[in-house]
C-alpha cells in the first residue's frame, strides 16, 4: 500500500511522515528533485537530489510515472524507486504535489492500493507562519500556490486539519488500520434512502464527478459519518473515491451497527 500526503508547503506533510517512520511498519517512498537540499536533508531523505540537466535526461528515458515543475523545480516519481521501496514489504509513504497526485493515480491503477491524504490548515496566516518557522526565504511563491491546493482537496481519500500533530499522527494511524483491514465506516442515523435510489448519483461518480467531502468522527477504533452516508453509499456501489474530511465533534446517539453494516455490504457487491 502507498500513502500519499499532500497539502501546500509547510503544512506538515515530512514532519507526519518521518514521525510515522519512526513509529514502524512504514517506509519513505523517495521523490526526484531538482530544488536545494534543505540543512535537515540527506540524499534519499526525503528526496533524490539532481540538476536540471539530469532530471530531464530520466525524463527522457521515461523514468516517472509523474513529473511536476513546482515552485519553480522539478519534482518526480520514479517507476524504479517504486519498484525498489514495494520490496521492503512495509507500508510506502510520499509526499506529492495535488496534481502530481491524481496524475500518479491514474499511472498505477489498480496495480498498487493508494490512500490519498490531504493535509491542511485553517488559513494561508498559519501556513506563512509556519514557513517563516523553518526559515523558508520563497514564502510569497509558496503562499500564491495556497487556494489552488485547497480547491484539490475534495480529490483525496481523507482530508485531515494538521493542526496538533500527535492528533494527526493517531488519525491517520487508524486510517491505516481501517484501509487494510477493509472496516467500512459507521452511520450516525437510520438510513431511509434505498441503493436503488442512489444509482444516479454512483453513475456520476463512475463517471469522475466528485462530491463535497463529508464529515467524518474517528471515536473507539472506528469512524463515523456524520453526514454524507447516501454518498457514501454510491462511492461504495461505484467503485468510486469520496473524500472523507475528519472531522472533532461530539458523536450523536447511534442507530442499530447491523442494517447499515448489510447496506454497505450490499453496495460493495453491486461493484463486482
Amino acid at each position: 500500500m502507498l500513502i500519499i500526503f499532500s497539502g501546500g508547503s509547510g503544512v506538515g506533510k515530512n514532519t507526519v511522515i518521518e514521525h510515522l517512520i519512526a513509529h514502524g511498519g512504514f517506509a519513505l517512498m523517495p521523490t526526484y528533485t531538482t530544488r536545494a537540499r534543505r540543512p535537515n536533508e540527506s540524499e534519499g531523505h526525503p528526496y533524490h537530489f539532481l540538476s536540471d540537466a539530469e532530471f530531464e535526461a530520466k525524463l527522457r528515458e521515461g523514468e516517472f510515472y509523474e513529473h511536476q515543475q513546482v515552485h519553480g523545480h522539478y519534482y518526480g516519481t520514479s517507476k524504479k524507486l517504486l519498484r525498489e521501496s514495494l520490496a521492503t514489504g512495509k507500508i510506502l509513504l510520499k509526499d506529492i504535489d495535488v496534481l502530481g497526485t491524481q496524475n500518479l493515480v491514474r499511472a498505477v491503477g489498480e496495480d498498487l492500493k493508494i490512500v490519498t491524504i490531504f493535509l491542511k490548515v485553517d488559513s494561508s496566516d498559519v501556513l506563512a507562519e509556519r514557513l517563516r518557522g523553518r526559515g523558508e526565504q520563497e514564502i510569497e511563491l509558496r503562499l500564491r500556490r495556497f487556494d489552488m491546493e485547497q480547491s484539490h482537496a475534495a480529490e483525496y481519500d481523507y482530508i485531515i486539519n494538521n493542526v496538533d500533530l500527535q492528533a494527526t499522527l493517531s488519525a491517520v494511524l487508524q486510517i491505516v488500520q481501517e484501509e487494510t483491514s477493509g472496516a467500512p465506516m459507521y452511520a450516525t442515523r437510520e438510513q431511509k434512502a434505498e441503493l436503488a435510489s442512489l444509482l444516479p448519483v454512483a453513475e456520476k461518480l463512475r463517471a469522475g464527478e466528485k462530491l463535497p467531502p463529508v464529515p467524518v468522527v474517528q471515536s473507539g477504533g472506528k469512524s463515523y459519518l456524520l453526514d454524507g452516508q447516501d454518498a457514501y453509499l454510491a462511492a461504495r456501489m461505484a467503485g468510486a473515491r469520496l473524500a472523507k474530511e475528519l472531522v472533532v465533534r461530539p458523536l450523536p446517539p447511534l442507530p442499530d451497527e447491523a442494517a447499515w453494516l448489510s447496506l454497505v455490504k450490499q453496495a460493495d457487491e453491486l461493484v463486482k
